[in-house]
């Protein structure tokens, strides 16, 4: 719906202020909607979410509870945890097109919940791009997002993957990054990025070069429609220095001038991803697995996700609703010790109620406290949780 130029548009904001669903590719999506009429030329469109949830969780050890898209300081002494109404996250997007080659991009976000020294609001993404997909294949864009590598999607309404919790990249300085997609929603999509120096919001950290583009990932993807209601997609991708260059045992990390001023051991230890995807009828199966090259000098082992999930989408009392099955692996230590994996398995139901609001509730277990965070000191392989999430996902 335009009013003059400002318009907004629910069908383009449920997809593109999404934490679950297309994490990276963002840019090509905002492109694809270009492409398709729905962001028209010299408009700006206004998009919000606001994701709420309620939580109940049980564990086997007080003070003790693993939920990934969770930080341990939430948590009291206690071996039961339940939470007020809490906002998820809360998110405003502007999406500004310039004729049919220039697109502004921004996006703020809001969370009740955030980790020690961060701001309750940031501004996460905010990107310049040039491109016009019925022109030209390339498109090019400048600023901060999260980066491609990986593909870090759940099929579950609320929690994260384990991939997403230890391998998803946003960017704290601006990158730089180029992409080929030659075939509207077909075939094959690469995007290359450079990454500037030091330590990143997310995973991402390399030595700081004083500002010079000293990382860098790659991620080529190819879909295709098999049949009529088959569809596949397959991806890999590299991303060239990680947080896990170091022996302090923190998922935080610090960046290489800290790390030299703390006399500690410093490599270059790069990541890969592949994942797998169909979409066959009502029904969607995907996996995904990220490593690092190396082992983590903190645990001695390399750090590794691995991802199953599987959805079947209905309609419930003539509502488009979804049901999920996820289970994920993490591991990050040798064999028998406290933090060699955590386990993760989440069933959920989501159902969109309106055009906008959408309802889930999700069952999640989880297997070791494995926190990332102090995690050859504090993690226990004998905690066991179980957890109720109930929420609602509101967009405009």
């Amino acid at each position: 719906m335009l009013l003059g130029p400002i318009g907004i548009n629910t069908g383009y904001a449920r997809e593109i202020v999404n934490w679950q669903e297309n994490v990276t590719a963002k840019p090509l999506q905002i492109l694809h909607y270009g492409r398709d009429g729905e962001l028209a030329p010299n408009t700006l469109t206004v998009s919000g979410a606001f994701w709420g949830s309620w939580m109940y969780e049980k564990s086997n050890t007080p003070g003790r509870f693993p939920i990934l898209s969770r930080f341990p300081e939430q948590h009291g002494p206690t071996d039961t945890s339940s939470e007020r109404w809490i906002l998820n996250n809360a998110a405003v997007t502007l999406t500004g097109r310039a004729g049919d080659w220039v697109t502004v991009f921004a996006q703020g976000e809001y969370s009740d919940i955030e980790f020690i020294g961060q701001d309750t609001y940031q501004l996460r993404k905010a990107l310049v791009m040039v491109g016009n997909l019925d022109e030209f294949p390339l498109y090019a864009y400048f600023g901060r997002n999260t980066v491609d590598f990986g593909n870090h999607d759940a099929y579950n309404p609320f929690t994260h993957t384990v991939n997403n919790h230890s391998f998803r990249v946003d960017s704290d300085d601006p990158v730089i990054a180029l992409g080929y997609a030659p075939h509207y929603m077909e075939g094959l999509h690469v995007v290359a990025t450079a990454i500037p120096g030091g330590r990143h919001l997310r995973v991402a950290d390399s030595r700081d070069g004083g500002g010079q583009f000293e990382n860098w990932a790659v991620m080529a993807s190819y879909q295709r429609d098999l049949a009529e209601d088959i569809r596949i997609e397959v991806g890999a991708g590299w991303l060239n220095s990680t947080i896990y260059n170091t022996d302090i045992p923190n998922h935080p990390g610090t960046d290489f001038a800290q790390a030299i001023a703390n006399s500690t051991e410093l490599i270059e230890n790069g990541a890969w991803d592949v994942y797998a995807e169909i979409h066959a009828g009502p029904f969607r199966v995907g996996t995904e697995f990220t490593s690092t090259e190396d082992d983590w000098p903190a645990t001695d082992h390399k750090v590794s996700s691995l991802t199953g999930q599987v959805a079947y989408d209905f309609d419930l009392f003539g509502m488009p609703s979804s049901l999920s099955f996820v289970y994920g692996v993490n591991r990050q230590g040798p064999d028998d010790t406290e933090f060699e994996k955590l386990k993760q398995i989440a069933v959920g139901l989501q159902t969109q109620v309106t055009e906008n609001i959408a309802l889930g509730i999700e069952y999640v277990r989880n297997n070791a406290f494995v926190p990332l965070i102090m995690v050859t000191r504090v993690s226990d392989a004998d905690v066991r949780t179980d957890s109720i999430i109930v929420g609602a996902k509101i967009t405009f």
